[in-house]
Parts: C-alpha cells; sequence; structure tokens
C-alpha cells in the first residue's frame, strides 16, 4: 500500500456495487435511454489516483450496471464540465486514445487475473486481461459491444458483455471483483470507483465486489470462426501466383472454467509485417506473436525468465528449415511458412484456483518445387512434427503463493539424409513458485527448468556450435565438443524477489544457463553457459512537486559470468524519468560497462575483450494529449580508447489531423564504429582456425510510418511502411592473436601487407600467415508496406482487403551513401500481394 495516510484511508474503503436484474432488451448505441438505466442504481463517488490521489476528481463519474440471464450490461456518464475539451479519438481497436472509461472484472475471484473492457469517447473498443503485477495481455479479444455518445455536458458508455467471454464458477450468487475507471486525457487524470494506489504492488487483489448476480447459465457455449482467404501476386516468383485458402476456428466451452479450443487448416495470415531488421550480432532476433489462435489464452501458457521463453508459439508454422540451393536456369516454388494441419488447445482456470493450459498441433511435411524447363522435382524441405505444450499453475492463500509447472515436447519425422541437420526430439520441463507477502510489498520467484534435445550426429553437432552455445570455444576449459553425441541436455533457472512497492524499492535476481540447457526448438533462448546476478534500486515518488507531476531514480548492478567463472561484463546503470505539470515527459540513461569479455563476438573462437564504455540516452516527449506529439532524442555510446562509438539519434511524430485521421512517423539514424567486428573465420598453415576483425562503419536509416483514416470505430483504413536501409564498409583488418588481452597490440596481429583485388582481400599478417578474403563490405534495403481496409460488420466478424507490397535488395557492396540507398529503396522492383480476407463468428 501507499506510504501517504489519506490514501490508505481511502484505498481500505470497503466497496460494493449490487446489480439489478433487468428483463428489457437492451439495444448498445450509449444513449442510455432503455428503461433499466432509469430504474438502475447509478453511483458515483469516484477519487483521483493520479496526478493528487485520493482527492476530488476534476470531473464527475458515475455508473450504473445490470443484468440478464446472457449478459452483463455497464452504463457510465463521464460528466464534463468543458465538454468541447472531451478527446472523442479513434484510433486502432486496444489502443489507448483520448478519453477512456471501462470496467475490469474478476470473475475467477483469484484476487490475480481480470478481464477489462474499454470504450473510449469516440466508440472504440480496448480489451486486455490483468495478468498479475502490472502485466496486461492486449492480445485477448472477447467478442462483446461497447459504444459511446458525446453530448452538451458528459460523454456516455453502453456495453454489453456476454457471460459466455468471462470465465466463472458455477454458483447461485457470483461474487467478482470489480474495478471502475475514467481516463481525462488533457489533464492525465485517473479515477477510480475504488482507489488503487498508485505504488500498490498489484491491481486486482485491491478491487472493489460485484455482487447480486444470480442464476445466470455458467455452461458456455460454442463458437465458431470460419475463414476464407485468397491470395494473388502478381509480379513475383511463384509458380502458382493464386492461393484460395479456408478453414475453421473455434471454441467449445467444456465447462463453465475450461474452454477448448480448435483450428482446422488455420487463418495465420498477418496483416502487419515484421519490423526490418540487419542483425549482424551471433544472436537470433525476436519476434512478437501476431496470430490470433496462439494469442488466446496464452497467459495461462506464458512461461518467462528474463529474455528466454520456454514456449515461443512462432516455432509452430515456422518458415521450412531447409532451402535447396538451385543450378543456372532453375527456379523454385517454396511455401513461406510451415502448414499447420491442426491444432487444440484447452485454457480456464477453477474455483479452486488451478489454471491449465495445454496445446498441441501437427504440421505437415512441407516440399519445394524445383523447375528446370518443361520439368520439375520435389525435395521436402520441413518433416513432419508434433508439438505439444502443457502448463499448470495452482494458487494458495488467496492467490498470495502460486506453484505451476511446465512440459513441452517436439516431435518430428525426420526421414531425408538432407535433413539431418535437424533435431528429431526435444523435451522442456520447469517449475516455478511465486510466493507475495505483507499485502504484496514483498515477493520471491523461483523458477527452474530443463531441456534434452536428440537428433543424429550431425544435428547434435550443429546445435553444439550453433550461437547460443558455442562448444566449440578454444579457451573454454568447461566446455567439450563431442562429435559423437545425439543428445544435449542442460538446466537453467532463475531466483528473485524483493519490495516492490513503496518510495524505496528494491528487487535481486540471480540467473543461471548451464552450457547444455537449450530452448529453442518450441521456445526461445538469448544465450546459455551463463551466471548473471542483478540488483535493481529504485526511489519513487508519485505527488506532484514543483514543476514535477511525478518521478522516480534507478540504480541497477549487475555481474555476469560464464559457467566455468569466466567473467564477462560488469555493468552500472542511472535511470532518471521525470514528468513535468505541463504533461511533458523526460528519461535520461547513463550506463558504464567494464570488465567486459565477449564470448560469442567471435562466432565460436576465444573470447575477446573489449575496453570499458559507456552509454548515455536522453528521450523527451511533448504533451500526449496535444494535436501534434514530438518525441525523441540522442543515444550515445563509445569506449573509453575511442576505438567504438555509436550514436543512436531517433524522431518521433505524431499528428492528429482530425478526431478520425493520423499521422506518425518513427525514423531511427544510426551512426556505427567499431574497431572489434568479426569478419570471418580463416585456416592457418599449422591447420588451426584464425578469427578476423575490422573496424566496421555503418550508417542505418529506418522509419516506421502509419496514417490511419476511421470512418466508424468498425470500418478503418490503415497504412503502414517500413522503409529500411544500412550501408557498411570495413577497414583495419587484424587477426586475433591472445583475444583476451587488455593490451590491444597484443590482442591483435597488424598484417605486414594486404591488397584489394576483384572484391577480394590479400592479407599477410605479423606472423606471416596469408590469406584471402572476399570483401565484407554491404548495401542493404528493404521496403515493407501494407494498406488494410478493415471491417468489422458485426462483433468478432472482419472483412480485410489487403495489399502488402515488398522491395528487397543486399549487396556486397559500398559504394553507396545511407542518403543514398535509402532514397534508391522506392526505385527496387516491387513484389505486390493482394488479398481478401473474410471470418464471420457466431455461436450455439
Amino acid at each position: 500500500m501507499s506510504s501517504d495516510l489519506l490514501v490508505n484511508q481511502v484505498a481500505s474503503l470497503k466497496k460494493v456495487y449490487y446489480a439489478t436484474f433487468t428483463a428489457e432488451k437492451v439495444k448498445v448505441d450509449g444513449e442510455l435511454d432503455e428503461a433499466c438505466w432509469e430504474t438502475g442504481q447509478w453511483r458515483g463517488g469516484f477519487v483521483q489516483q493520479q496526478p493528487l490521489q485520493a482527492q476530488e476528481p476534476s470531473q464527475k463519474t458515475e455508473v450504473c450496471i445490470s443484468y440478464d440471464r446472457n449478459n452483463l450490461y455497464v452504463a457510465m456518464r463521464c460528466y464534463d464540465n468543458d465538454p468541447e475539451q472531451i478527446r472523442s479519438i479513434l484510433s486502432r481497436r486496444d489502443e489507448m486514445n483520448g478519453d477512456i472509461a471501462g470496467i475490469a472484472i474478476d470473475s475467477y475471484a483469484d484476487k490475480q487475473t481480470a478481464f477489462e473492457f474499454n470504450v473510449s469517447a469516440a466508440g472504440q473498443k480496448v480489451d486486455l486481461m490483468h495478468l498479475g503485477a502490472y502485466e496486461w495481455d492486449y492480445n485477448w479479444d472477447a467478442v462483446w459491444e461497447g459504444k459511446s455518445a458525446v453530448k452538451d455536458s458528459m460523454w456516455t458508455v453502453e456495453m454489453r458483455i456476454p457471460f459466455s467471454q468471462l470465465r466463472f464458477a458455477d454458483s447461485e450468487e457470483q461474487v467478482w471483483g470489480m474495478h471502475i475507471w475514467r481516463w481525462i486525457d488533457r489533464n492525465m487524470e485517473e479515477t477510480q470507483w475504488k482507489l488503487i494506489p498508485v505504488d500498490a504492488p498489484a491491481m486486482v487483489y485491491l478491487f472493489g465486489e460485484l455482487r447480486g448476480i444470480k442464476g445466470i447459465d455458467s455452461k458456455r457455449k460454442k463458437e465458431f470462426l470460419p475463414y476464407a482467404s485468397t491470395r494473388f501476386s502478381p509480379n513475383t516468383d511463384l509458380e502458382n501466383k493464386t492461393k484460395l485458402d479456408f478453414g475453421l476456428d473455434g471454441k467449445i466451452g467444456l465447462s463453465s472454467d475450461f474452454t477448448l479450443d480448435y483450428t482446422i487448416n488455420p487463418d495465420f495470415g498477418q496483416v502487419e509485417a515484421d519490423p526490418s531488421v540487419l542483425s549482424l550480432s551471433s544472436y537470433e532476433v525476436f519476434y512478437n506473436e501476431k496470430r490470433p489462435f496462439f494469442l488466446e489464452g496464452n497467459n495461462v501458457l506464458d512461461f518467462s525468465t528474463g529474455r528466454d521463453l520456454l514456449f515461443y508459439s512462432r516455432r509452430i508454422g515456422r518458415a521450412p528449415v531447409f532451402s535447396p540451393g538451385l543450378q543456372d536456369g532453375q527456379t523454385m516454388s517454396m511455401p513461406d511458412n510451415t502448414s499447420i494441419i491442426s491444432a487444440l488447445k484447452v485454457t480456464g482456470k477453477n474455483k479452486k484456483g488451478l489454471s491449465l493450459g495445454v496445446v498441441q498441433s501437427l504440421t505437415a511435411r512441407e516440399e519445394a518445387t524445383i523447375y528446370s524447363g518443361d520439368e520439375h522435382e520435389q525435395l521436402t524441405v520441413e518433416p513432419f512434427s508434433s508439438y505439444f505444450v502443457g502448463r499448470v499453475k495452482q494458487d494458495f492463500n488467496e492467490g498470495n503463493t502460486v506453484l505451476g509447472g511446465i512440459l513441452t515436447s517436439s516431435l518430428r519425422s525426420v526421414k531425408e539424409d538432407h535433413l539431418d541437420f535437424v533435431p528429431s526430439s526435444a523435451l522442456v520441463g520447469g517449475i516455478d513458485l511465486q510466493h507475495n507477502w505483507k499485502k504484496r510489498k514483498y515477493f520471491f520467484d523461483a523458477k527452474s527448468f530443463f531441456s534434452r534435445v536428440g537428433g543424429s550426429v550431425e544435428a547434435i553437432s550443429k546445435l553444439q556450435t550453433a550461437s547460443q552455445h558455442y562448444f566449440q570455444r578454444p579457451d573454454a576449459d568447461h566446455l567439450t565438443f563431442d562429435v559423437e553425441r545425439t543428445e544435449l541436455a542442460g538446466h537453467g533457472g532463475e531466483l528473485k524477489g524483493g519490495k516492490r512497492s513503496g518510495k524505496f524499492r528494491a528487487i535481486g535476481a540471480f540467473s543461471w544457463r548451464s552450457p547444455g540447457i537449450d530452448l529453442n526448438d518450441l521456445g526461445y533462448m538469448y544465450q546459455a553457459d551463463y551466471l548473471q546476478q542483478e540488483l535493481e534500486l529504485r526511489y519513487q515518488v508519485n505527488k506532484p512537486l514543483g514543476i514535477l507531476r511525478d518521478y522516480y531514480f534507478d540504480l541497477t548492478q549487475n555481474n555476469s559470468w560464464s559457467y566455468g567463472g569466466e567473467t564477462t561484463k560488469k555493468e552500472l546503470d542511472l535511470h532518471a524519468f521525470l514528468r513535468f505539470t505541463n504533461l511533458w515527459r523526460m528519461h535520461a540513461y547513463l550506463e558504464y560497462d567494464y570488465s567486459q569479455f565477449d564470448t560469442r563476438e567471435l562466432r565460436g573462437g576465444p573470447k575477446l575483450y573489449k575496453e570499458n564504455s559507456w552509454k548515455t540516452r536522453i528521450f523527451v516527449q511533448s504533451n500526449n494529449a496535444k494535436k501534434i506529439l514530438v518525441a525523441g532524442g540522442p543515444n550515445w555510446s563509445w569506449s573509453v580508447d575511442g576505438v567504438y562509438k555509436r550514436a543512436v539519434y531517433t524522431f518521433f511524430v505524431r499528428w492528429q489531423i482530425s478526431d478520425r485521421i493520423s499521422i506518425n512517423s518513427q525514423t531511427d539514424y544510426e551512426i556505427l564504429s567499431d574497431y572489434h567486428e568479426y569478419v570471418r573465420k580463416i585456416n592457418l598453415s599449422d591447420d588451426q582456425t584464425g578469427y578476423l576483425v575490422g573496424q566496421l562503419d555503418r550508417k542505418t536509416i529506418s522509419t516506421t510510418l502509419r496514417l490511419e483514416y476511421f470512418i466508424t470505430p468498425e470500418f478503418s483504413l490503415q497504412y503502414y511502411a517500413n522503409p529500411y536501409a544500412s550501408v557498411g564498409k570495413y577497414s583495419n583488418f587484424r587477426r586475433v592473436n591472445d583475444g583476451s588481452s587488455k593490451n590491444i597490440d597484443q590482442r591483435y596481429l597488424s598484417p605486414q601487407s594486404i591488397s584489394l583485388e576483384n572484391n577480394t582481400y590479400n592479407m599477410t599478417d605479423a606472423q606471416s600467415e596469408t590469406y584471402s578474403f572476399a570483401k565484407p563490405d554491404f548495401n542493404y534495403q528493404e521496403l515493407r508496406s501494407n494498406l488494410v481496409a478493415r471491417w468489422e460488420f458485426r462483433p468478432g466478424s472482419t472483412l480485410y482487403l489487403v495489399w502488402n507490397s515488398s522491395r528487397f535488395l543486399y549487396e556486397r557492396s559500398n559504394n553507396h551513401s545511407v542518403s543514398q540507398s535509402y532514397g534508391d529503396l522506392f526505385g527496387l522492383k516491387s513484389e505486390n500481394v493482394f488479398m481478401i480476407k473474410f471470418n464471420y463468428w457466431f455461436s450455439l
């Protein structure tokens, strides 16, 4: 709870609302002209949560709740003494924009999770799930109705929430947690029916209560979402330029607590493409899940620790693992993604606090067709596979203690010799425990997990030498590369705890990954082979002070080692956040990294010492409630000896042209000069492997542009574009001599001679070793864009018209400036895809 006596007093007041039954059919239009709103119980008594906790709000708010056998009805009157200032802004679904009001319902009554339904003053819907300590899932989409209307002294909200979209126990009278709130955008003011202090460690356990709902049907309906789509790719290299598809997603209520989701030939088409990234590091790029089937109930299946996930759903339906090489005159038709034959998912939570999530999915054996004149042949590029995920959690002590476990399994039918590099099986299991005490002010989390991956000698050898492991490192005594191994096993975990509310907060953590742990078959793992300790201290003030509205300061310290005890990095961070009374805000960062020994830079080679370095960043944002929002700032990094320099300049602008039209754009310009950039491996005269580095001078421009026009909350036109250009030039080539030496002259061997001929370098180093390598300079250009017309013609049913366009060029050249490369994007050949998608939701 808060350290403020008045805030604690107001927050401790128990608030209960009794809903009234209505036999009248309610038309959801925001007008509140039904009889149930005349005879219902309107309740006010809202208080500020921010900026002035426990104080009277600047505007009055009232709520009324009714129900029938199948639905919960919510009405709100949001009074405003200056109605012209009401921010009625149309935006994408699930995007908080303008004035908003909503309700969150803890129908599980577990004081941890809740379903939230919000409507903006413009009538846009926002729904999400509360997952715990200030964690939310905006990917959760229910089928419900919500409308608003702006009047001369207020704006009103009307909602119809089907009980089928909630999950609750089978009992005569329901007792649910309830939170009702309103956001006044121009003041950045939040008012609440039951006060939840800003510095509370969590929300749901402090909800008020909703009572009076009796005799409702706890049986869940059967829901169906069939779809049909067609794609036309006129100027691509695909042999079949037109593709028709159809399938079915559905839900079956197994009980009031658990739901079975199923899909047959699922619609996993993404309307918006992943952002362009050119990664020169050894780490895998992480992309967020966007496919509807996997987003549903994902909160139950989550088992995350740091940057790692034991279940990363994008592994299912991934791009095929094998890409055949083509000879002159050959063309190929190959699927972009692996077809998912079927998938089943069971998720839910019962009244005894047992959460369960199960996923079973089968993906097809995929083939590429290679054309040679009039002949063609087919080659398997992805084996038939089966994926399983099981997750269970049990609440104790009114949700203050949670014990859970997870098990994931992958099985593949690897029959072709050219696919022997793919593991045939993977098994991952884990347990987690969370305990909270002192009204959740203090907490402790413990997670531990193991993995076992099996396959051919080729598959496990490839896995040992992959970037997350590098068992072949020559200077790591704790690592042994075994060419005969047919399985790889390991373990990992995290211990975390501390105080997470109040002005002073302190959280400590210790995590580890053994060298053999591997989660990447059905999960996501950034790196194995490390131990890491972290301590974060925070001082946070949530009340105005002079020109400051609120602010906090963070001090973070961490140390990292390899599993063999090698120090890999030590770090100190300072972070300050200031929000001013004019509603501008600023972030300022300062970081010092020292004792840096990079075990990944040389791609399996020895560790490489990198000089101590500083990083600083300033980010400033103007008032979010204005028509024009600007934000941005510099991000600088540099080593103390000056051989590494990086600067990233970010500029963001959003122009709210009208309540229906907006444009926003973010541009990042990066200038990098890295003296230690990996170039390639080389073969030495004694049959040993050498490692070549150079100085990379790289410049990158990336822009994300969105134009949005909303005709109604349900009918919109949206344009998205992501032009990206990066050019890099290498120089000062050196061979690594003693990578761990802090003396830069001992660390590297400079060349005695070097020459360039036909884009090939010929180099002789200080030990008279001679070798050749291709010029590594590059020019990377990519433009992804789409234009989408979206019409939700009835709740849960949508028609999409989509035009996707992509342009791409990667060449080993540095004959362009980055501005020229960026400008030339629009002259590249465009590959266009036109798509129509239609789905129709109904229930029985």
